[in-house]
């Protein structure tokens, strides 16, 4: 009997480790806004909102971090005339595009998320953190190829052991100046650079996803 109980809690201690990560991936959908940012729009990042859908796809290293990648299509437009500021030749400007983007990211969260396993401070609730990259291209003009670095926040939710929830903000800087077509390129003639451009855009996404990938059973008491 003594020897008994000393396995039997190995047994559910080692069941319990495996079970609160049992899945590797999870993928779903996310629909929402998507705003353009330049020399059309130097005020909000909300202004003239288009349509952006994307599938999504995650890593989920641990309850602390994940990796994502994610293809998207998102809508964009922007007008001067929106606006009080004029260019040096009194010209009025205007453009709307699609933009279809592979990007990639890495998501912090800032409590261990997850569902039940209260011995490992697990939380169904948690705001995260990401950052990453990505290469679209945009329909703008004759076509235009953008390179973007991304910084945003976001919370997660747990609705069911399976299946998550989550809204996040990130805002996109590319790594160029004619997302908004070449004829906004230079409008005041200033030389730009890969580090001096006016060109953002912001993505502000609901999505739902699905955790599947069964974990590997190994029998240990590797929480991490």
């Amino acid at each position: 009997m003594k020897r008994i109980i000393p396995i039997l809690v190995m047994l559910i201690s080692c069941t319990a480790a495996v079970s609160a990560q049992d899945y590797r991936f999870d993928a779903g959908l996310a629909g929402g806004i998507s705003c353009y940012m330049g020399d059309a729009n130097q005020v909000s990042p909300w202004h003239r909102p288009g349509v952006a859908v994307s599938g999504v796809f995650r890593f989920l290293l641990n309850y602390r971090w994940a990796v994502k990648t994610d293809f998207s299509a998102m809508q964009f437009s922007g007008d001067t005339r929106d606006f009080d500021n004029r260019f040096p030749n009194g010209s009025d400007y205007s453009f709307e595009s699609w933009q279809y983007r592979l990007g990639g990211q890495i998501e912090f969260n800032f409590f261990n998320y997850g569902m039940g396993y209260s011995y490992l401070g697990t939380k169904r609730l948690s705001p995260y953190l990401l950052a990453g990259a990505g290469v679209g291209y945009s329909t703008v003009e004759s076509g235009y190829v953008s390179v973007d670095g991304s910084l945003g926040v976001g919370v997660k939710y747990k609705i069911a052991p399976r299946w998550n929830i989550s809204l996040e903000f990130a805002m996109h800087k590319t790594l160029g100046d004619s997302f908004d077509g070449k004829s906004l390129s230079d409008p005041y003639n200033i030389r730009s650079s890969v580090l001096k451009n006016t060109d953002w855009f912001s993505t502000t996404l609901f999505s739902i996803t699905y955790e599947f990938g069964r974990k590997k059973e190994i029998c240990n008491n590797d929480n991490r």
